[in-house]
């Protein structure tokens, strides 16, 4: 893991980098990088990874840089924007199209192929920080203390990336969150590290469902299953005991090396797309 992440003493502040957006509700490359997250979860459950991940249908695009007025000064955009006054189609209906109109919606696709997964998951990681729900911590800095307690425990590259992204989906929905943070990692990690995550709020629910009227064994659901003990390790070492402000956290640069070499398979700028892709079925 040391090769990963580089500064074990950096304490973590809400704008923990030179490339950190603002938190502001009206970022839009935090939009973006939402948009790229629910295209991944549309499709996760049960399609092949490189076929769910990239949706065309499901990216936004962003239109300009994200606003940024506080400390983290302004930044400028992660993302490839619509190219203006680019040729368009005027076909009302698929059946009324050509082989050039076609050929156009081609041309503009290959936009997209300059997306890069690792840069959509780190905006949608930041906007984390816009999150609190009355914590001591918001939820960006619970997830980067989870990770660092994983790494500094010498947890595997799957496990601190789980720890890193298991909240990410709030920044998508706060209903659901454990379950489209799960389908979002679901291509990097085993099963076992996948139904961690997926399951991580029923297990939580152990330290302090009493106090809220709620169940404290919903996890032994769960006993029999072959992840179980990954689960409660995962909760009552790392993510429950996350919520310390004065916790020295790895800042968010430091997992960038980590994100960037799982999401690689899925960096379309990378990848040899054609039209033959988008049609092909997977193997009986």
């Amino acid at each position: 893991m040391e090769s990963k992440v580089t500064k074990p003493n950096d304490r973590v502040t809400p704008c923990d980098d030179d490339e950190s957006t603002n938190s502001s509700s009206d970022n839009r490359l935090g939009k973006a990088a939402a948009g790229l997250a629910v295209g991944a979860v549309g499709l996760g459950a049960t399609g092949e990874a490189a076929a769910w991940f990239w949706n065309p249908s499901r990216v936004i695009i962003p239109d300009g840089p994200a606003p940024c007025t506080g400390v983290c000064g302004p930044q400028a955009t992660e993302f490839q924007t619509i190219i203006d006054n680019e040729a368009t189609t005027r076909f009302r209906r698929m059946d009324w199209s050509n082989p050039l109109d076609w050929l156009i919606i081609a041309t503009s696709s290959s936009s997209l192929h300059k997306i890069n997964a690792d840069k959509a998951i780190i905006n949608l990681l930041r906007q984390c920080n816009r999150y609190s729900f009355g914590m001591p911590v918001n939820v960006l800095q619970h997830c980067l203390q989870t990770a660092t307690r994983a790494a500094r425990a010498s947890a595997s590259d799957e496990m601190v990336l789980a720890a890193l992204l298991h909240d990410v989906g709030i920044a998508i929905s706060y209903p659901g969150h454990a379950q489209i943070s799960a389908s979002i990692i679901r291509p990097f990690v085993s099963e076992a590290v996948y139904k961690t995550v997926f399951h991580h709020h029923e297990f939580e629910l152990a330290h302090y469902g009493h106090r809220i009227g709620e169940s404290t064994t919903m996890r032994d659901l769960y006993l029999n299953q072959p992840w179980y003990a990954t689960a409660a390790k995962f909760v009552d070492e790392w993510v429950q005991v996350s919520y310390d402000p004065s916790y020295d956290s790895y800042p968010l640069k430091d997992f960038k090396p980590l994100i960037k070499e799982k999401f690689a398979p899925y960096d379309t700028e990378s990848m040899n797309v054609t039209m033959s892709d988008c049609f092909r079925e997977d193997p009986a």
